[in-house]
């Protein structure tokens, strides 16, 4: 199992539990219910796929640090930088999350390298919003983000940008980190209709949280 966190407008909802990985062989690359799916395992010759990733600096599409979720991952392990990976520009308009996996596998992680930006942008202008701002990993752990996406950042030519901050001047980076199963969900199309009151748990309805409880929270 890998563990899973997941934000709200920079508010933690569930940090680090446990997820089981959903396996999807023969999954279609671009389906309704699917706005951005790469796994980096997909497209040919260990490369990008353009009509998904409009740039990329001082990254690698391989094995470079090992398995972070499965197969290949977009690594960063230039010392030098800048390190940053944009989507093209997306029709965001029904999208509900952003999901992707986080770690340095087997390379070196990093107790003082600076956090990676998450952030988005609209039209392709310079201007970018910041979603979250995540530590460099400090440890061999996987981590699974998912980030609930403001309306502000639905549209019809969006884009995000995972960022790793600048080092000072004269340093360079020490570790390296990487991305992989990069995914934003269209919740305009979802196949699958699910309803559960919790009361009692159906546990055929749930990918997360083997183990967890359910607590009642009044809200006034």
């Amino acid at each position: 199992g890998q563990q899973a966190t997941a934000t709200h407008r920079g508010q933690v909802i569930f940090k680090d539990a446990l997820a089981q990985q959903l396996c999807e062989q023969g999954a279609e690359m671009h389906s309704d219910s699917i706005i951005l799916r790469d796994d980096f395992d997909s497209y040919h010759q260990q490369e990008l796929n353009p009509t998904m990733w409009s740039e990329c600096s001082n990254c690698e599409v391989g094995e470079q640090c090992g398995v972070i979720m499965h197969g290949n991952a977009v690594t960063f392990c230039e010392p030098y930088g800048p390190r940053e990976l944009t989507t093209t520009g997306l029709n965001t308009t029904t999208a509900s999350v952003l999901q992707f996996s986080l770690g340095s596998g087997s390379c070196r992680f990093s107790y003082s390298d600076p956090s990676i930006t998450v952030s988005y942008s609209k039209n392709s202008s310079a201007d970018w919003t910041q979603l979250e701002k995540i530590s460099a990993p400090s440890n061999v752990s996987t981590i699974i983000h998912i980030l609930y996406l403001p309306e502000d950042a639905k549209g019809e030519n969006i884009y995000f940008q995972w960022k790793q901050d600048y080092v000072h001047t004269g340093d360079v980076y020490e570790a390296c980190w990487a991305l992989d199963n990069i995914l934003i969900i269209n919740a305009a199309h979802r196949k699958v209709v699910l309803e559960d009151n919790l009361d009692p748990v159906d546990t055929g309805n749930w990918l997360f949280f083997p183990g967890a409880t359910v607590k009642v929270s009044l809200i006034f």
